[in-house]
Formats: structure tokens, sequence, C-alpha cells
């Protein structure tokens, strides 16, 4: 005997269309495949069950309180998730059936009218043609619009990011390979190109003196645009604040020069001059610079001796000291400035303008100390100084050039000055640092006990009173502040002085020595770590 299939305990959860209101039994079902239809559209269809109110009624002609049976009932539009919502809240019996399950089918069964359903789910019909309407006077009136302004907007988006990637790369193209190197520096600089050099060679050069970022891209910029055979033999003006296009134009205008640019700095030596000299090409060989300074004999006479007529400063100074007994008689005399001068200009013609401007700085700062009432030079020359101590023009170079290497500020300048006036004037040794390392390659802040007791007739840690001479080129500042030392620090009588901060150029002074002792405890330490690094980095350089 076969056994009869297992019924489904499992409680099914139907559509509250196919629920009684007392018991929930079944009267219409859902027609899911009527569900995907366009706008959201849900159909009910009667249920294969009886009921009293099961009898069809033709299309278009139902009454209030009927079931949605026909396909004019249709609802456009319900939410499906409120649909859930209501779905969800019929549970199932606890007991594993749904509530009303069972009972007696006799009951009076009620159904859910269209009024009724309305006010539970306040749907919304929508028909094809109200769909077309809203899309063209409601929320999507402007479809056609956004058509046309979509690919627009995208196109100008592209462009716009494509641009401020261009930008971006140029600007760091420019910054770091195109760019001025100083843009502050307009001062104009002879930049000579020899006969035969190539392009790359004239690229390392600028390079090297400043003037480009990039000699790589300026190789390749002067053949791309074929500019070559542009770039001809001689001397140009060139600035570190012109950019590479700027210096690519310059070089290959063909506005070569029969001129060069000499810049001498204040506090150079005679031999940093020559160095610079060979340098810059206006020389070859520096010891015939050197040699022209010095008191090397010649044809009877020292070298120095061809040049002294050149200045008065010189005259004067030959006629009161024994500029013989110098290592370089011209030493001072050399004035700082800058130049124009010829290509073809060597040593003796190159030393000759110096010395010349020499004897016009000369003019200005010390003939008109020495004109009488009537304004003319009696040819005397006048002594000068202070409290006391009277020195020649020989002795204010030789003082401002010492004066030149201590300090950097014309303030300084002056109080530097009053304080070797003062020194001078008590009996003391100036114990000047530059003095001690005149003529030697050291160039730190701190000396060794060695270093200051060095034998040197220009050394005044070991000689009283001024050096022999002067030990740098002098500038007008330091010209003027040994002239005119500073009235207070000379009336106050400070005595000592000792380099701040290194690398700041500040000078810290004192009026005692035990103030002057405290000064130089406090920043030893950092003139001699200051002087290990540069020593490394001299060192690496090498």
């Amino acid at each position: 005997m076969a056994s009869e299939p297992k019924k489904d305990k499992t409680p099914k959860i139907r559509s509250i269309f196919d629920l009684d209101e007392d018991d929930n039994s079944p009267k219409t079902k859902v027609n899911k495949a009527d569900q995907n239809k366009t706008g959201m559209e849900l159909t009910a269809k009667p249920s294969k069950a009886k009921s009293h109110a099961s009898k069809p009624q033709k299309a278009g002609k139902s009454k209030p309180g009927d079931l949605f049976e026909t396909d004019d009932d249709r609802l456009f539009g319900e939410d499906d998730t409120r649909l859930r919502e209501v779905e969800a809240s019929v549970k199932p019996h606890k007991y594993g059936r749904n509530q009303g399950e069972g009972q007696s089918p006799q009951k009076k069964k009620k159904t859910y009218s269209r009024s009724r359903y309305n006010k539970l789910f306040k749907a919304e019909r929508y028909t094809k043609k109200s769909v077309q309407r809203d899309r063209e006077y409601g929320l999507f009136w402007y479809d056609w619009l956004w058509h046309i302004l979509r690919p627009a907007l995208c196109l100008l988006i592209a462009v716009l990011v494509m641009v401020g990637a261009f930008s971006y790369a140029w600007n760091k193209l420019y910054d770091n390979y195109i760019a001025p190197r100083d843009r502050s520096d307009a001062t104009s600089y002879s930049f000579t190109i020899a006969s035969g050099e190539s392009v790359t060679k004239i690229g390392n050069h600028l390079e090297e003196e400043g003037f480009i970022s990039s000699s790589t891209l300026f190789k390749y910029y002067i053949q791309f645009y074929g500019l070559t055979n542009k770039l001809q033999s001689g001397v140009y003006d060139l600035s570190k604040s012109m950019d590479l296009f700027q210096v690519a134009t310059a070089l290959s205008s063909g506005k070569a020069s029969n001129e060069r640019t000499i810049r001498i700095l204040p506090g150079w030596t005679a031999e940093d001059i020559a160095d610079y000299f060979v340098e810059i090409g206006a020389i070859d060989d520096r010891w015939e610079f050197l040699r022209l300074c010095s008191n090397a004999r010649s044809g009877g006479r020292y070298a120095y001796q061809s040049y002294v007529d050149y200045s008065l400063a010189l005259i004067n100074a030959e006629e009161n000291n024994n500029l013989a007994l110098r290592t370089y008689p011209l030493e001072g005399y050399l004035a700082p400035d800058t130049y124009r001068v010829y290509l073809t200009a060597d040593a003796p013609s190159l030393l000759r303008t110096l010395i010349k401007q020499s004897d016009v700085v000369y003019n200005a700062l010390f003939v008109s100390e020495g004109a009488d009432e009537s304004g003319e030079y009696d040819g005397s020359e006048p002594t000068y100084g202070a409290k006391g101590v009277q020195l020649t023009s020989d002795g204010i170079y030789t003082m401002a050039s010492v004066i030149q290497k201590e300090a950097t500020s014309e303030e300084d300048m002056r109080r530097v000055s009053a304080v070797f006036y003062n020194r001078l004037a008590s009996g003391m040794r100036l114990q000047s640092d530059p003095t001690a390392t005149y003529l030697t390659d050291y160039s730190g802040t701190s000396l060794t006990n060695i270093q200051t007791q060095k034998l040197s007739p220009y050394n005044t840690y070991t000689n009283d009173g001024l050096p022999l001479g002067p030990i740098c080129s002098p500038g007008r500042a330091a010209l003027s502040a040994a002239l005119n030392p500073d009235e207070e620090y000379l009336n106050d009588n400070y005595l000592f002085f000792c380099a701040g901060e290194p690398g700041s150029g500040e000078l810290v002074f004192a009026k005692t020595y035990a103030e002057h002792q405290a000064n130089v405890n406090k920043y030893r330490p950092l003139w001699e770590e200051y002087d290990r690094q540069h020593r490394g980095a001299a060192n690496n350089d090498k």
C-alpha cells in the first residue's frame, strides 16, 4: 500500500492579497510574471480556490468593494519595498501554521477593497504617457540638453587635466634647468668663447661659471634651433640674471666684444688677483704677474718701480718707506673695482689700469686733506690718525687692509679702527689674526699658538705697530674707517674684539681682557667646529 506523500509543514508566507482579514484564507495570488512589466506593474488574478466572490466580472466594470481581479485594476509604480514590509509583517503561527489556517471555511471571509488598499499603500498610477510627460516636463525635462553637455564637459575636463599636467611639467623643467642662476645679480660678466670650441665645451664653461644650470640642455637647444654655426669666438657680456634662452640668444647674436669686464673685490691679495686673471683667461702666467708686483730685480731696478709713477699714493709710499722690503710692494694699491679692459691687455697693462684707479681713490680721500686754504696741494704729505697716533697715507692703507680682513660691515670697520687706535695709543700690539696668516694658505677662524708666533714682518702678534705693509687691497669703506674711527668706541677705550657666530660676520667687542676672554671661551668651540666642517668639505672637493 503506497504511503501518502508527506505534506510540507513549512509555513508559507503569502501576499496580503491572499489573506482574509479574519482567518487569512487564500483569495488571490499575485502573478509574479506581471511584476516585471514596465512601470513596476502589479496584476492580481483570481485564485483557483472557491469563494463566494470568485465569479469573474467583465473588464472595466469592477465596483468599489470588489477584489482587484481585472486588467483595469493594474497598479503602476507600487513601492516594492513597502510590499515586502507588509508581507514580512505576516508572521508564521507558533505551531507551524499561519494564523487562521485550518479554521472552518464556512466562516464569512473579508477581503480588501480598492479604497482600503489605497489607504494602506497610497499607490500611484503610472502609464507610458505619464512617464513620458514627467520626462518632458518634470524631473527629466533637461535630458536632451544633458546629451549635448556631457561630451562637452568631458572634453573640457580632459583639456584642463592635460593643460595642468603640461604646466606642472614645464614649471619643473624651467625652475630646475632653464631659470636664471641668480635673479638678483644683474652684474655684467665677460664670457669668452675660444676659437674652435665645441658646443659641449661652451656649455660646460657656462655651467662652471654659473650662467646656466644644465650644459646638456644648452647643447640640445643650440642644436635643435640650428644655432651651432652662429656661435662665434670672442668675449660676450652675460649676466647671472639671464635664463638659458637669453644666454643662448646673446652668444648666437654675433655681437662679440673686443673688451672684457674684470671685477676686483675688496680684500683680495696680489696672489688672489693673479689667480683670478688666469681663471678668466686674461693672462696665461700667474708668476709673471706676481713678479711684476714683487721686489724682484730686473735690469738694475726692482720690478715694481716701473709702476710707482702711476700713483701719487705709491710715490709717497716710496719716499717715506722702503717698499723694497715688502714681498709685494704693490700690495694694497691694486684698487678694487669693476673695469672694462681690452682682450689684448697683458699683465703690465692690467697692473697699470689697477694702479691708476688706486690713484683716483687716493685723490678723493687723501689729497683734499693736504690742500691749503686756496685748495691747492702743496706736495707735502699730511699725517692722519687719532688719539695721538700719527700715520702716513701708506700707514692708512696698511691699517685699512687689516680692517678689511677683520670686519665685513662699515659699522664694524669703524669700531675695529677705534680698537686699533686705542691699542696703538696704549703701546699694545694689534694681535690681528689676518696678519699672522698673510701669505699662507690658512683660511680658518681659530689659530694655534704656533701660527700666532710665526716670524714674519707682517705678524702683529710678534711685531709692534702696524704690519710692514698692506696685506690686501682695501676698499673705500675700509680706507674711510681708517681715517674716521668710531668716536664712541674710541672714547670708551675699547681694546678687544673677537669673531661671533661663525659665518655671520659678527664681531663682539670688549673693554677689558676679562670680558674678552669670556667671549673667546664662549665662541672658540664654535670656531673650531666650523673649521673642522670646512676642512672636511675642502678635502671632499679634492
